[in-house]
C-alpha cells in the first residue's frame, strides 16, 4: 500500500467550493456562508481492504469516499475555539488557487486586478522553528480570512467568522502517536512531530485558553498593510 497524498502537515486548504476559486469576482456570499480556511493537522491512509469506496449498488463509476482524508483546523471566531474536521482528499483545494482581487479605477472605469502578491506571501511564510515563551505568532490563514473582497454590501461583512486574533506561545511537547502503522507495517496516518501550546483571550467564555496544536501552523508575527 503506497499513497501519494496532495497536501503537506501545515498546509492551508479549504472547500472546493469557497466562492474565491472562482474567476473574477468578489465574495457575493454572506460571511458566514463561506467555508474557512483550514490548515491540515493529520493525513490518514485507509486500508484499501478494507474501505469502500464505491456505491455498492450504483457500481465502480460511482464514487463515494476516498483513501486519503486529511485532519484539518479551523478558527470559530464566533466561539473564539479551534474546530477540527476529517475531510477527504477530493473534497479539498489548496489555498494558492484562490483570487484575490483588487479594485482599480481610471477615470469612470473600475477593473479588478489579481492580487498575486498576496498569495505569493503567504507561500513565503516560514513555520515557527524555534520556540521562545511568549512570543507573539499569527495564525498562517490570518491575513488571507482577513482580505476576503466582498461586493460591498455591509450586511454581508459584518461577521467575518474565521479570523483569527494573535497567540502568545505559553508551552511546547512532542506529538507520541500510538498505533500508528497497520501490520504491514505501511503508516496509518502522518502526523508534526512537535506542538506548541498557545493561550489566547477568548471572548465567547470571557476567559484566557490553550491548546497544543502542530508548530507548522504558525507564523512570526505579520504587520498588516
Amino acid at each position: 500500500m503506497a499513497f501519494t497524498h496532495n497536501f503537506e502537515i501545515g498546509e492551508i486548504v479549504t472547500l472546493k467550493s469557497h466562492p474565491l476559486f472562482r474567476e473574477h469576482s468578489k465574495i457575493i456570499e454572506f460571511s458566514t456562508q463561506v467555508p474557512p480556511l483550514m490548515i491540515v493537522k493529520e493525513i490518514f491512509y485507509e486500508d484499501e481492504k478494507k474501505k469502500k469506496i464505491f456505491n455498492e449498488e450504483l457500481g465502480a463509476d460511482f464514487q463515494i469516499a476516498d483513501l486519503i482524508k486529511y485532519n484539518c483546523v479551523y478558527f470559530n471566531s464566533n466561539k473564539s475555539e479551534f474546530i477540527e474536521v476529517t475531510l477527504y482528499e477530493s473534497v479539498l483545494k489548496s489555498y494558492k488557487d484562490l483570487k484575490y482581487y483588487k479594485e482599480v479605477k481610471k477615470k469612470e472605469e473600475t477593473k479588478f486586478i489579481d492580487d498575486k502578491l498576496l498569495i505569493a506571501e503567504v507561500v513565503g511564510y516560514s513555520s515557527i522553528d524555534v520556540y521562545k515563551f511568549g512570543k507573539v505568532v499569527q495564525f498562517k490563514t490570518k491575513k488571507l480570512e482577513q482580505r476576503k473582497p466582498y461586493d460591498g454590501n455591509s450586511e454581508k461583512i459584518t461577521n467575518n467568522s474565521s479570523q483569527t486574533p494573535d497567540f502568545v506561545l505559553s508551552g511546547i511537547k512532542n506529538e507520541n502517536i500510538i498505533d500508528g502503522f497497520y501490520p504491514d507495517g505501511n503508516p496509518k496516518k502522518v502526523f508534526s512531530k512537535q506542538l506548541y501550546k498557545i493561550v489566547w483571550f477568548n471572548h465567547f467564555q470571557q476567559k484566557f485558553s490553550e491548546q497544543y496544536l502542530p508548530k507548522e501552523f504558525f507564523v512570526e508575527n505579520i504587520p498588516f498593510s
